[in-house]
């Protein structure tokens, strides 16, 4: 079964009178670890030292700062039921505000397509780790760049190692079989994942381009926010299920077999605008 991966976005909010979420993330106590974490530099350094962490304007930070005082943990899928809890959760899917999510337009996908999204699709998150587009989450601010010592951990992905790449191999939704992923992240998300897998899993990354340089597609952030939340979209419509039908994506963008590389396990699937 094909297992997708997506970076998250900076901007969040609660969106829950649509849908309710299905279940939690699966590493409720990691993601707490990480919650006192961003305590503790509030606690030793000041607002200040979450404002350096988090990069943000002193608007933002008022803003991240109070949701961090009022995270609430949630450690059980039979919490989602606590009025007090779930009027600050959201389905993650529907939580993440940005280009790709606005491409992905899940609020207009039909159950058929939502569940394919469950089955398939894993958010990753520095806070979460990784969660299904149903699982519930609040809004945070942390980025899994940020230099956040953890426990022992120099930083988030020393502090999640190869806890992401397990989950995602080995809950593969109703289905069976050898997991391929499709990378639809971002660098700084993809590095907490795939160098973790076995080297014998398939990967595929895609790349999303209008122009080449040298001969090499030039890859522009916006565009390919967009081309990765379109993919998403049309896989759950057409419920792909291998990698191979990755290649007939025709949404603003199509496969270039010239630009593509399909040797070995880890193969670069190269979209040119057209």
């Amino acid at each position: 079964m094909i297992q997708v991966i997506i970076s998250p976005a900076k901007q969040m909010t609660v969106s829950n009178d649509a849908f309710a979420p299905r279940g939690i993330p699966p590493f409720p106590e990691r993601t707490e670890r990480v919650v006192c974490a961003l305590n503790d530099i509030e606690r030793t350094q000041g607002t200040a030292g979450l404002k350096a962490l988090w990069g943000v304007s002193d608007k933002l930070l008022a803003e991240n700062v109070e949701r961090l005082h009022g995270f609430s943990h949630v450690s059980g899928a039979e919490q989602l039921s606590q009025p007090q809890v779930s009027r600050l959760l959201g389905p993650a899917i529907f939580s993440y505000v940005g280009i790709q999510y606005r491409s992905m337009a899940p609020e207009v996908l039909n159950e058929r397509a939502l569940d394919w999204l469950q089955d398939h699709l894993w958010v990753l998150s520095a806070l979460y780790g990784c969660a299904r587009p149903l699982d519930a989450v609040q809004p945070y601010r942390l980025e899994m760049g940020a230099k956040l010592a953890i426990d022992g951990a120099r930083n988030l992905y020393a502090f999640w190692s190869d806890a992401l790449a397990r989950v995602i191999c080995g809950q593969n939704g109703a289905g069976g079989g050898e997991t391929a992923v499709v990378n639809l992240a971002s660098a700084e998300y993809a590095k907490a994942v795939l160098p973790h897998l076995d080297e014998q899993t398939p990967v595929v990354t895609c790349v999303f381009s209008s122009s080449l340089r040298n001969g090499k597609p030039v890859q522009k952030s916006t565009e390919s926010k967009t081309a990765r939340g379109s993919m998403v979209r049309w896989m759950a419509e057409h419920g792909v299920e291998s990698l191979g039908e990755l290649k007939r994506f025709d949404v603003g963008f199509r496969f270039d077999v010239s630009l593509s590389t399909e040797d070995g396990p880890r193969k670069t699937f190269v979209f040119m605008r057209g």
